[in-house]
């Protein structure tokens, strides 16, 4: 029973905020916590360029837990010791949050999964999101470009780390976040891997897409005056030559397929693109067997293209 109530609970996790994609809507309260998952981890000291502290958790390589233990865990948290499996620098995938929620949503259930597969997992909040520092935001806008400016402070902050292969990191993001990793990695050559859910291609195309969202009809949708044009999807794919892999739903309302598959042509480096058949723009809605099949299907590309 008490396996039952976990799994609801993480179903739910993963599917409240992912549908309020494009538009912000920062929580400031965590509603799960490493501790809860049974993981093990560490903060790391993250400071933006504008000198902003951004929380950000790091979970090593671990042991996969028993029903037990992980019952225990969920029942009565308790921060662990921080200890690793072994001495070996690990590959390690950095998960961006999108626009709504913050790291203590669905970031700490693939964390469970990927560090139980030999990858160290870093989650961080936008600045104004989580226990991030306060930053002001007005909830119309689509995206901040300081959100760039946070991303890239954590990659420059993990690359540091001893746990690390700089040689083996990966991002990953969903909606909002997809777009954010896409843009945030191109910088850096090191990084190896992109995986994308709900990728748009820019924000000319993907505007009148979400003004058609029930929930946004009437609303004021702002873009950012300054977010770079070269730096959308779209335009950016020529150039892109990480190993990428593109998720997208088949009945995605808000990055349709279309957007995937406009990508997906344009990339140079090696890609593939999932479909999934029946899925809306959260891919999983709270169904645990295509929870299953998307971890599996992201460790496996990251197993070829990392390990």
């Amino acid at each position: 029973m008490k396996e039952v109530i976990k799994i609801i609970a993480i179903c739910f996790l993963l599917g409240l905020f992912s549908n309020s994609a494009f538009g912000i809507i920062p929580n400031r309260k965590y509603v799960n916590s490493p501790e809860k998952m049974g993981l093990i981890y560490k903060e790391l000291n993250v400071t933006t360029s504008d000198n902003l502290k951004i929380k950000t958790w790091f979970m090593p390589a671990q042991t996969t837990l028993s029903e037990e233990e992980l019952d225990a865990a969920w029942n009565n948290p308790v921060k662990k010791e921080y200890k690793l499996i072994d001495g070996e620098k690990r590959p390690t995938v950095i998960i961006a949050n999108g626009d709504a929620g913050n790291m203590s949503y669905q970031q700490l259930v693939y964390a469970q999964y990927f560090t139980n597969h030999g990858y160290n997992v870093v989650t961080f909040d936008w600045r104004g999101f989580g226990e991030s520092d306060e930053w002001e935001m007005n909830i119309d806008y689509l995206v901040y470009t300081e959100f760039l400016t946070d991303y890239d402070a954590v990659i420059k902050e993990v690359m540091k780390q001893p746990e690390v292969d700089t040689s083996r990191i990966a991002v990953f993001g969903w909606s909002t976040g997809a777009y954010l990793s896409m843009a945030a990695s191109s910088k850096y050559s090191i990084i190896k891997c992109f995986v994308a859910i709900g990728l748009m291609t820019s924000f000319e195309e993907v505007v009148p897409v979400l003004e058609k969202v029930p929930k946004n009809i009437n609303r004021n949708l702002i873009l950012p005056d300054d977010y770079p044009k070269e730096l959308q999807p779209i335009y950016l794919a020529p150039h892109y030559n990480k190993s990428t892999f593109l998720i997208a739903g088949e009945h995605d309302d808000r990055t349709p397929v279309w957007m995937s598959e406009k990508i997906f042509d344009k990339l140079s480096g090696k890609k593939e693109l999932w479909i999934v058949e029946n899925a809306s723009h959260t891919i999983i809605d709270g169904e645990r067997s295509l929870w299953n099949l998307l971890n599996e299907k992201i460790v496996r590309f990251l197993d070829i293209n990392l390990k």
